[in-house]
């Protein structure tokens, strides 16, 4: 990659991770998804924004 973001066709510049979650976790991700009508990967995407503003890496 040299330093540059790769991007990738059709994902708007979207790089692709895996993470491991708590069952606990996932299945509230998911109701509030169902409830909301909105993707899992935005509300993860929105609450990284808001934890990397805050900056508080204390913990």
């Amino acid at each position: 990659m040299n330093g540059e973001r790769q991007k990738k066709a059709g994902n708007g510049g979207r790089d692709q991770i895996t993470v491991s979650l708590p069952a606990e976790l996932v299945e509230t991700l998911r109701e509030f998804c169902r409830d909301k009508k909105i993707p899992p990967d935005l509300v993860v995407e929105r609450a990284l924004l808001e934890y990397f503003r805050e900056g508080d890496m204390s913990h």
